[in-house]
């Protein structure tokens, strides 16, 4: 399951995520995100990884995707998961990418929070 969460007044969007993610989660969460792309132009984004138990794979490739397709409308990423896997990805993630990537522990969320709400472009 994915919640979603923004704020119409700005440009950061919050993902919840726990257990498996189906497809129709994914294709909620991305109707939604494209008409906040669409509204602000380019997101900030905070990813709460709760628990995660997989995609199937073709929600792994829609995810694949729209990441290539929106790869420039995100500027800053904060990934919050208590699994330092998640956390390690993430980090290395921000290597690659044009947007700013930074990894939280769940004890960290309000931080992560006020990381992108100071974030500049």
């Amino acid at each position: 399951m994915i919640e979603y969460r923004n704020n119409p007044n700005h440009n950061i969007v919050e993902l919840t995520v726990e257990g498996k993610i189906t497809a129709a989660d994914f294709d909620r969460v991305v109707a939604q995100m494209k008409a906040d792309i669409e509204k602000h132009g380019k997101l900030r984004i905070l990813e709460e990884i709760r628990s995660f138990e997989g995609l199937d794979p073709i929600t792994l490739w829609k995810d694949a995707q729209f990441g290539l397709a929106h790869v420039g409308d995100f500027t800053h990423a904060a990934v919050v998961a208590d699994a330092k896997w998640i956390r390690t990805i993430s980090a290395a993630l921000g290597n690659i990418l044009s947007a700013k990537v930074k990894a939280f522990e769940p004890s960290q969320l309000e931080e992560a929070r006020v990381w992108l709400a100071n974030a500049s472009v």
